[in-house]
């Protein structure tokens, strides 16, 4: 109850934020109380992990969602510019209009096809991204085509979730299908296990947390966070 009424009150406020919430299955700003905590840090924690990784370097976001991360890559991470690209319109105009700041951009476009010049960013991030597209091995590329040599990439993905429980995603990984997606065009890969601490089924009952990724721990992930450099 007291999330709807902060809802109400953000909506009489600004009506845009009527779209937001009826997309929150697919579409979350964690910066807004109208959201899980719980849920709302476990997304915020993956761009503080990928801030401490950025100052300094041109990055492009994709599947920027909302933009919050994007503008938190920069204010936060001391990225020397950003650039959120996602295919949804809408939620491009939410970023634009809500997480806009000096050297934060945004882009209607596709992961796979960006139109970005080759080697044109120093890092990207791409969060629960590679799980929803057709073709993972093509996404990739494209992550490569547009990274310097030697860029980074850091990007994530859920552990062994069932389809069955996430409607927008189309395929599984665990942990050795997910590092071997990324071998053909990345190298260096360094995996890490993130857990929510929430009572999400998925979470399996670890706390909250971003660990190194090994061969005792990686079933107990929630997802995977992966930092990788372009080969």
């Amino acid at each position: 109850m007291e999330r709807l009424e902060q809802l109400l009150e953000h909506c009489i406020a600004d009506p845009q934020l009527k779209w937001l919430y009826a997309n929150r299955s697919e579409r979350m700003d964690p910066t807004l109380p109208i959201f899980d905590v719980g849920r709302a840090e476990f997304h915020l924690d993956r761009y503080r992990f990928a801030a401490d990784r950025v100052a300094g370097m041109l990055v492009a976001d994709i599947a920027c969602g909302t933009g919050y991360g994007s503008e938190l890559l920069k204010l936060q991470g001391g990225a020397k510019g950003v650039t959120g690209v996602d295919i949804c319109q809408e939620a491009i105009h939410y970023a634009s209009k809500k997480h806009s700041a000096d050297s934060v951009d945004f882009l209607c476009a596709s992961g796979d096809a960006t139109g970005f010049d080759t080697g044109a960013f120093d890092a990207i991030t791409s969060f629960e991204t590679i799980e929803h597209v057709d073709d993972d091995e093509k996404l990739l590329a494209e992550f490569a085509r547009i990274l310097k040599p030697g860029g980074l990439l850091i990007c994530s993905t859920p552990n062994q979730w069932p389809l069955e429980i996430a409607p927008h995603h189309v395929r599984v990984y665990d942990r050795n299908s997910f590092a071997r997606v990324l071998e053909k065009d990345f190298e260096s890969i360094e995996m890490f296990n993130q857990n929510s601490g929430t009572d999400f089924q998925f979470n399996r009952q670890q706390d909250r947390g971003i660990i190194a990724t090994n061969a005792q721990n990686h079933e107990l992930a929630e997802c995977f966070l992966a930092v990788a450099k372009r080969k």
